[in-house]
C-alpha cells in the first residue's frame, strides 16, 4: 500500500498548475449544477404535497416537467464530470507507465491513479457544493406558478448532499480507471503512442436502431397512458441523448479521415492528422456544446406549441402553465449552454496542455505561427459545424412523431443562430487559451536552454 500511496503523491505532485486548476474547476462546475437541478426536482414534488391555489390538478405535471429538464441536463453533466477524470491524461499515462516499468504492479497502478484522481475529485466537489449554497440566494429571481423558489426549496439536504458526492466520485473512479487500463497492460505504448484512440460504430447502430424503432412508435405511445407514454419517451430520449457522445467521436473520427484524404492545403492535411489521431480528445473539445443542441432540437417544438397554445380568452392559471413552461424551457437551455461553455473552454485548455509537445516539434521545424492558428481553428470548427447541425437535427428529428413544428422564420432563425452561436462559442474558447499556450511555450524553451 505504501508504494501506491507513493505513486499517487508522485502523480499529484507532477501536475503542472493549470491543469490542476481545471481538473477541480471541471470537477466543481458540473457537481454545482447537478445539485442545483436536484433542487429544482425536489422543490416542485414539496409543492405537489401542498399545491398553490389553482394548481392542484397540474401539480403532479410540474414534477413531471421538472423530471424532463432533468434528464435533459443529467447526460452533459455527468459526461463533464466524467471527462474531468481523464484531463491531463497523456502526461498522467506517461508518469504512470514510468512507475510501472520502474516494478510498480498493476494493481497497484490503477489504484494510484484511482487514488489520484478521487484527490481531485474530493476538492472539485467540495467547491461545488459551496458554490451551489452560495447560488441559493439567487433562485429567489425565478418564479413559478405565480411564486418565487426560495432557499428551502432549492435546498437538497444533507443526504442528497452526500449522495451526489458519492455518485461524482465514484463517477471519477470510474472514469480514471477505464482511462489507464492501458498503462497498466502496456506502458511501453504509452510512450511509443502504439495505442491509439479508437471509436467503434456500435454505438452507432445502437442509435440508429433506437431511433428506427422510436418514429415507428412515437407517435402511438400516448394511447397507453401519459404516465407510460412520458416514460417511453424520456427512456429513449436519455439512451439516445447519452449516445450522443459516443457518435460524435465517431463522427469526428471519419471527418478527420475525410479532410486529410481531400486535403488541398497543409493546414486542411495537419487539422485531418490530429482529429484522427485523437478523435475523442476533439470531440470533449466541444461536446458539450452539441449535447445543448440536441437539446434546443427537443425544446424548440415544444416552444413552439406553447406559443401558438397562447390565447387572450385562456384562465390565468392556464396562461401562468405555459409561462412556467416557457420559462423551464429557458432555464434548462441556459443552464446547459452554460455548462457546455465551461466545459469547452476547461477542455479546450487541457488539449493544448496535452498536445504541447507536438506544438513546440512543428515550431522547431519551422512551423509559423500562423500556419499553426490555421490548422488549429480547421481543426476545431469544421467539427464543431457538422456535430453541432447533426445534434440538432437529430433532437428535431426525435421530437417529430410527438409533436409537428411548421418552418417558421423564428424556427429557422433558432436553428441558423444556435448552430452559428455554438461554432462561435467553441472558436471563442479555443481563442481564450492562446495565452496558456504562449506560456507553455515560453517555459519550454527556458527549459531548453
Amino acid at each position: 500500500m505504501s508504494a501506491t500511496l507513493t505513486a499517487a503523491k508522485a502523480t499529484l505532485r507532477s501536475r503542472d498548475r493549470a491543469t490542476t486548476i481545471l481538473t477541480v474547476l471541471a470537477f466543481a462546475f458540473p457537481h454545482a449544477i447537478l445539485l442545483s437541478v436536484t433542487g429544482g426536482v425536489c422543490a416542485f414534488v414539496s409543492r405537489a404535497s401542498n399545491p398553490p391555489v389553482g394548481f392542484t390538478d397540474v401539480a403532479t405535471f410540474y414534477v413531471v416537467m421538472a423530471c424532463f429538464a432533468a434528464t435533459l441536463m443529467t447526460v452533459p453533466i455527468l459526461s463533464m464530470g466524467g471527462a474531468a477524470a481523464r484531463l491531463g491524461l497523456s502526461r498522467r499515462a506517461r508518469d504512470l507507465a514510468v512507475l510501472r516499468l520502474i516494478g510498480l504492479k498493476p494493481g497497484q497502478t490503477r489504484l494510484a491513479c484511482v487514488i489520484e484522481t478521487a484527490v481531485y475529485a474530493l476538492v472539485g466537489v467540495v467547491a461545488g457544493s459551496l458554490l451551489y449554497a452560495a447560488c441559493l440566494p439567487g433562485w429567489s429571481f425565478v418564479s413559478f406558478q405565480g411564486i418565487a423558489l426560495s432557499v428551502g426549496e432549492m435546498w437538497v439536504g444533507p443526504l442528497i448532499l452526500i449522495a451526489e458526492a458519492a455518485l461524482m466520485m465514484v463517477l471519477a473512479a470510474a472514469s480514471a480507471m477505464l482511462a489507464m487500463r492501458r498503462v497498466a497492460v502496456t506502458p511501453l505504448g504509452v510512450s511509443r503512442r502504439s495505442d491509439v484512440s479508437k471509436v467503434s460504430p456500435v454505438g452507432l447502430g445502437i442509435m440508429v436502431a433506437l431511433m428506427v424503432v422510436w418514429l415507428f412508435i412515437g407517435g402511438t405511445i400516448w394511447n397507453a397512458g401519459i404516465a407510460i407514454g412520458l416514460s417511453v419517451l424520456l427512456g429513449f430520449m436519455g439512451v439516445i441523448f447519452a449516445l450522443v457522445n459516443v457518435v460524435g467521436a465517431l463522427s469526428v473520427s471519419v471527418l478527420g479521415r475525410i479532410m486529410s484524404a481531400c486535403a488541398r492545403t497543409p493546414q486542411m492535411m495537419l487539422a485531418g492528422r490530429r482529429i484522427t489521431d485523437d478523435p475523442k480528445s476533439v470531440w470533449r473539445s466541444f461536446g458539450a456544446i452539441a449535447l445543448v443542441a440536441f437539446l434546443v432540437g427537443v425544446l424548440m417544438p415544444l416552444f413552439e406549441a406553447t406559443s401558438v397554445s397562447s390565447s387572450p380568452d385562456m384562465e390565468e392559471t392556464s396562461v401562468i402553465l405555459l409561462g412556467d413552461i416557457r420559462t423551464g424551457m429557458l432555464l434548462t437551455f441556459g443552464i446547459t449552454l452554460v455548462l457546455g461553455a465551461i466545459s469547452t473552454a476547461i477542455n479546450q485548455g487541457i488539449r493544448v496542455i496535452d498536445s504541447i509537445d507536438q506544438i513546440k516539434a512543428l515550431e522547431y521545424m519551422g512551423s509559423p505561427a500562423k500556419f499553426l492558428d490555421r490548422s488549429r481553428r480547421l481543426e476545431i470548427m469544421l467539427p464543431a459545424v457538422l456535430m453541432i447541425g447533426g445534434a440538432l437535427v437529430l433532437g428535431l428529428c426525435f421530437m417529430s412523431p410527438v409533436l409537428t413544428m411548421g418552418v417558421s422564420l423564428s424556427s429557422m432563425g433558432i436553428f441558423i443562430g444556435m448552430t452559428a452561436g455554438g461554432v462561435a462559442l467553441i472558436l471563442l474558447a479555443s481563442e481564450s487559451t492562446g495565452p496558456l499556450r504562449r506560456r507553455l511555450l515560453s517555459d519550454m524553451r527556458e527549459g531548453m536552454k
